[in-house]
């Protein structure tokens, strides 16, 4: 054979493979941020801290940010994040771990890399950390065990409060005199605390306080050591005294007064800001007056060391905010950044080959609610908020499988329609049976409806059964899944084309023509166990079921079924999902990681890069013939997209 023949049937074989890249955070950016901090030496440098014990790094002042490799602990909130100024390798968080071994002063030798909880602190939740000016080793921690003291960088802890001084026993407020290290001043939820012998002897310094005023935050004046501000639910207080006695603001409203974190502007001795639950106050005549500056209900907060102008807050439910120009304007710095438990990923549109993406999010007050990406996931808008919704606790969502404008949405007792992309909704009605019984609506899906081309069902699942209504609800029918006399308890409703898997808490049953007719499936397993369900849309690829016991495989409609072996050890399987657009290819979550079938499950392996780390999957979308990707759901930090890429390979 000719050189010349070998390149042309080297051409001839030249095929498309598909290449995956590993997962991607893709957001929704934002959510609740608890803590910030800024590196004094570089203040490119900054991390921020939220709850569920998640921290994350940006290397330029908030423009882009990063998650650490920080342990998860669904209990560890980070209340305080620090630099060390002698070393920039080394970074502290303190972490409210709710009466865990979690909780205490966590340390960073290499940038954030890795992190260990010096065992002298152990299980004392943090509220507040301090670092003495006049020594860099030196630091202080309010805890809810007392106050301890470290003068080695963190390495080790002292508790400097007495144990049986139940006044003191949690700490939510900390600092130092800067003249004087064995001044330290303490807030607690009943009134400050002082001490002037590093700790031997602790007194209560709260006249002119209201009583029993949670005492947020205490700032000590730099220049002028005897002058103290402190925030405190009461409202915000100011001492010369060195908290010999405590003034209160008048200029701020009583409704306020809840300040979380209060601060002098580092160059103007007029400048007051306060962080309040309900936004950003600041005063221009020394406490005088204060005029509101936003909305934000605000936790923290820091200036920049070189500009004070420039001041970034951390936020409850919408993340860092950075100010430009003393707080007047500020915008959200959240690139990177995630602390949203999203429920469900859908597409609208799917049919059409137009297809657009939702997701919706809880807890997130007005900074969340229901997203739309038009690029398969890859970034998210924000359509519309709870306000815009109607409702903050939006438990289902389902598309319209051939409008990309029209989505619906449920809770337990309410069922919504947008038909422009989720900007305005709708309220439509619910089954009588619904509404007078009080049962709670379990599921939702949106399908073609049989017989009628372009129009569409609701199937809405109830823990009374499975009902099906119009594009706009009414009128609603029961289903008849079963021939039982009682209607079923329905937990999930799964479709693919005209197939139709609705898992109830006894059964198993399946449609292969979009509803009209029902049959059981032969399933031993307790359907409490199922957690995924995979449903081809071709009647000869198997039914896969991600279970308690690993993965289940029927390839004759669910007569039959197996546990499937190959590449898989025994363990729970939390989700399952065949790649629409790749007839064969198939997903699956098993402990955290990622797996792959190119055989229709019945062979497997693991998905290089697929694990998240410090995460697990809860659940997967495959996103259409029209999306080619891959969108994994997080428990609370957001959705990761992955991506295949198109390349060249021989055959």
């Amino acid at each position: 054979m000719t050189r010349e023949s070998s390149l042309s049937l080297a051409a001839v074989c030249l095929l498309t493979v598909p290449v995956w890249a590993q997962w991607t955070p893709a957001g929704p950016w934002g959510g609740s941020a608890t803590s910030v901090a800024i590196d004094q030496t570089n203040p490119q440098r900054m991390l921020l801290g939220a709850r569920n014990s998640l921290i994350y790094m940006s290397e330029d002042a908030g423009e882009n940010w990063r998650r650490l490799n920080f342990p998860r602990h669904f209990l560890g909130t980070v209340r305080a994040l620090a630099f060390d100024q002698t070393n920039p390798q080394i970074l502290l968080a303190g972490v409210n771990g709710e009466q865990s071994g979690f909780g205490g002063v966590w340390r960073s030798m290499d940038g954030g890399g890795t992190w260990a909880l010096p065992e002298s602190i152990a299980g004392a939740s943090v509220e507040a950390m301090s670092q003495w000016a006049g020594d860099q080793k030196l630091w202080v921690a309010g805890t809810h065990q007392g106050v301890w003291l470290s003068h080695d960088g963190g390495s080790n802890w002292t508790r400097i409060s007495q144990p049986w001084n139940h006044e003191m026993r949690v700490i939510t407020a900390v600092a130092f005199d800067p003249d004087n290290r064995e001044v330290i001043y303490a807030g607690t939820p009943h009134l400050p605390w002082k001490t002037t012998d590093g700790g031997k002897t602790w007194n209560s310094i709260h006249e002119g306080m209201l009583d029993d005023s949670d005492v947020f935050s205490i700032f000590v004046d730099p220049e002028r050591p005897q002058r103290l501000l402190a925030s405190a639910c009461s409202g915000i207080y100011r001492s010369e005294s060195g908290g010999g006695k405590w003034a209160k603001f008048a200029g701020i409203p009583a409704s306020h007064r809840r300040t979380h974190v209060i601060r002098p502007h580092p160059r103007k001795a007029n400048v007051i800001y306060a962080g309040t639950t309900l936004g950003l106050m600041r005063s221009t005549d020394g406490g005088g007056t204060f005029r509101q500056l936003n909305r934000l209900h605000i936790l923290s907060m820091v200036f920049h060391p070189a500009d004070p102008e420039i001041l970034y807050m951390a936020t409850e439910e919408a993340g860092l905010w950075r100010s430009d120009d003393g707080g007047v304007t500020a915008r959200a710095v959240n690139r990177g950044f995630v602390n949203r438990k999203v429920l469900n990923v859908v597409q609208a549109g799917g049919a059409s080959g137009r297809g657009r993406l939702y997701l919706n999010t809880i807890q997130d007050g007005e900074a969340g609610g229901v997203f739309t990406s038009s690029d398969g996931g890859a970034h998210w808008t924000l359509a519309a908020n709870a306000s815009g919704v109607g409702d903050n606790h939006l438990h289902h969502l389902a598309g319209h499988p051939n409008d990309p404008g029209i989505l619906y949405a449920a809770n337990q007792r309410s069922l919504y329609r947008s038909t422009d992309g989720g900007k305005s909704w709708k309220s439509l009605p619910l089954p009588m049976q619904i509404q007078s019984s009080g049962l709670a609506v379990s599921a939702l899906s949106v399908l073609p409806r049989p017989g009628a081309p372009g129009d569409v069902q609701i199937l809405l699942g109830t823990l009374n059964g499975l009902y099906r209504g119009g594009a706009t609800g009414s009128p609603w029918t029961l289903v008849g899944v079963t021939k039982a006399d009682k209607a079923p308890r329905v937990l999930s409703v799964t479709a693919a084309g005209t197939r139709i898997v609705v898992r109830t808490s006894s059964a198993l049953y399946l449609s292969d023509d979009t509803g009209l007719s029902w049959r059981p499936l032969s399933l031993l397993l307790p359907t409490s166990i199922v957690y995924d369900i995979a449903v081809p849309a071709d009647p000869s690829d198997p039914i896969l079921l991600a279970t308690a016991k690993g993965l289940v495989s029927s390839s004759d409609q669910g007569r039959k079924w197996s546990l499937v072996t190959g590449g898989l050890d025994d363990g729970t399987v939390s989700a399952v999902q065949y790649q629409p657009n790749r007839r064969g290819s198939v997903w699956l979550v098993r402990f955290g990681q990622l797996y792959e079938s190119h055989d229709f499950g019945r062979s497997w392996r693991t998905h290089p890069g697929g694990e998240i780390v410090e995460t697990s999957i809860r659940a997967l979308f495959t996103g259409g013939a029209g999306a080619g990707g891959l969108i994994a759901i997080t428990p609370d930090i957001g959705v990761f997209s992955l991506k295949h890429l198109e390349q060249t390979g021989l055959r």
